[in-house]
């Protein structure tokens, strides 16, 4: 891996639903931009799913979209690795605190849908006790969010 390339994480709980899509949704929209400079990867606060593939139903959505999960393995972020990141991008507010609490600068911390023209960031709402509605509403909101995530992290390149 090149450590010139900017490295930036998604997180979620357990790092096999919201995290792995967002992971490769901002990747095929780099990609499509040609911003080569970028390794990405995906993460959760938990340990639950560690070594696991990603949730069929995720990979399922994005299978419909184009996009492959299938070499998805889960990791977990924790105190010792999470200075690894030059940027790490939260799911939700819970996610949030706890990569503050393992000693995530919050300088380098950011929430996936903060860059909507809202008053209010929003979470990425967990599909995992859902159905598949709630797996097309995390995708759709991961992919409306992913131009704007690119466009934040090349204003500070």
């Amino acid at each position: 891996m090149d450590n010139r390339k900017t490295r930036v994480l998604f997180v979620c709980l357990g790092n096999i639903c919201r995290s792995p899509l967002a992971e490769i949704i901002v990747r095929a929209a780099a990609m499509a931009r040609g911003l080569y400079h970028y390794h990405f990867e995906s993460a959760g606060t938990g340990n639950w799913h560690v070594g696991g593939s990603a949730d069929p139903r995720s990979a399922a959505k994005a299978c419909e979209y184009g996009l492959d999960l299938s070499t998805h393995r889960a990791q977990q972020i924790t105190a010792q690795n999470c200075g690894s990141w030059d940027w790490v991008v939260a799911m939700d507010a819970e996610n949030r605190r706890e990569l503050i609490r393992i000693g995530v600068p919050e300088v380098r911390l950011l929430m996936m849908r903060q860059f909507e023209n809202a008053a209010h960031i929003s979470d990425v709402p967990d599909p995992y006790y859902g159905g598949p509605d709630g797996f097309e509403h995390a995708y759709r909101m991961l992919a409306k969010n992913a131009e704007a995530l690119l466009d934040y992290l090349e204003s500070r390149q």
